[in-house]
This record gives C-alpha cells, sequence and structure tokens, in this order.
C-alpha cells in the first residue's frame, strides 16, 4: 500500500545515512570522536526536511562507551514550523532525575541487538513531545559498536496519509501495531493510539501484513472489520 512504500522510502534515506556514518567510523585512525560525526547536522536536517510529510524528527543514538568525550552520547533535532530543525537536549546524566537512558529504550535496543532496522511503537514520547509516535531506527555498525539512527513520526501524520492512501469510509479498517495499538483507522471509533477491543480483533474478516517481505522492520497489520 502507499503508506508502506512512503515509510519505506523513509527507511531507505535513513540507511543510506546510517552507512555514512558507519564508513566515518570505519575510515577514523583510532578511536572516532564526536568530530568526525559533525556531517550528521546538516544531514539530518535535510533528512527531516525532505521527510517532512511523515517525520518530526531524527538523530543518532551512539552505542555506550563508543565516544571518548561521553559514556553516553544522543543527538536529535526536531522540525520547527520554519527554518532549520533545532537540536532537542537530553539529560544524559545518570545521577540526575531526569536522566534518559536511551540504551533501555526499545528502538536503540532492538536494531542494536538484531543488526536489522524496525519500527517501534506506536508509544507515548513521555521524554519530549508527548504525543503518540513511531519510531523508525536503523543499526550503524562500527568498530566501537553498533549507534543507532532513528526518525519520530507522529501518528496524527500516518494517519492523514493513511486515509488518503485508503480512500474509504467501508468497512472500519485498521492499521496495527505489534503492540496492539492502533496506529490508524477510518473509524472515529477507534482511535490512533489506543489498544484495540477483543471484540474488535474477534470480529475481523481480513488480515494482511502490509510489508510480508520484511515483518521485523515493519511488523503491522491491515484489519477489516467487515460492515
Amino acid at each position: 500500500m502507499a503508506l508502506s512504500t512512503s515509510i519505506n522510502g523513509v527507511f531507505a534515506d535513513l540507511e543510506k545515512i546510517a552507512n555514512t556514518v558507519s564508513a566515518a567510523a570505519n575510515a577514523a585512525p583510532g578511536i572516532p570522536r564526536r568530530a568526525e560525526f559533525l556531517f550528521l547536522k546538516q544531514e539530518l536536517s535535510r533528512f527531516i526536511q525532505l521527510h517532512s510529510d511523515l517525520i518530526i524528527g531524527a538523530g543518532i543514538a551512539y552505542a555506550p562507551g563508543s565516544l571518548p568525550e561521553a559514556p553516553h552520547w544522543l543527538e536529535w533535532w526536531r522540525a520547527q514550523p520554519k527554518g532549520e530543525p533545532k537540536f532537542v537536549t537530553h539529560d544524559l546524566n545518570p545521577d540526575s532525575l531526569n536522566y534518559y537512558d536511551y540504551t533501555t529504550r526499545e528502538w536503540f535496543k532492538l536494531p542494536s541487538s538484531t543488526g536489522r532496522p524496525v519500527a517501534v511503537g506506536p508509544y507515548v514520547d513521555l521524554g519530549g513531545i508527548n504525543v503518540s509516535i513511531i519510531t523508525l531506527c536503523v543499526p550503524a555498525p562500527t568498530a566501537q559498536g553498533t549507534h543507532v539512527l532513528g526518525c519520530d513520526l507522529p501518528l496524527v501524520k500516518l494517519e492523514k496519509v493513511f486515509l488518503r492512501a485508503l480512500q474509504i469510509r467501508e468497512p472500519a479498517v485498521v492499521l496495527l501495531g505489534p503492540n496492539g495499538r492502533v496506529i490508524a483507522s477510518n473509524n472515529a471509533r477507534i482511535a490512533t493510539g489506543t489498544l484495540l477491543p477483543p471484540e474488535d480483533i474477534e470480529q475481523a474478516e481480513a488480515s494482511l501484513d502490509i510489508t510480508a517481505g520484511q515483518p521485523s522492520r515493519l511488523p503491522w497489520k491491515l484489519i477489516s472489520l467487515g460492515q
């Protein structure tokens, strides 16, 4: 469907940046420092603007202990109504009450442990913008560890693309994430970000993996609930 085509395009461009990160790390003499990755600000800014119809931010989480300057480091940029994306500050001090330990987050753990790209969520981004999002994330393997690049897709933007591609009001159709939460639907009763009720799942008339060839990358199902 059109939505999976659009998202696979986002994955493809994010993977290109990840390949550049791996190449820069492996080409650096000795252990690469943050200066080796200064190009990322421009690359990710261009990436965010290119895919502004779907994403609101993107960044990189470095493998723990991979940089000499800091044991943990996260760089993230968020789209702005006008101008260049803005750098988002995260508290990376383990002794702080607001410590953001990205190494425990599913969007970091899955691609770094499996070596594969994946869509994580939907979930509420409590550490950032307090909205329901999907995070697309890809690994960037290096000799120092696997860094993870990611981008945030708010459900409100995904739903617009979904409805534009679907172009029907009946029957009720739901795009469902692996955690049982609704990514998008064409029915006002079934709100995005909520758990799909068991009674709706029981009356499903059809179910389709939207990317059967790469289910681990985009583990979503398209479900028709009938008339």
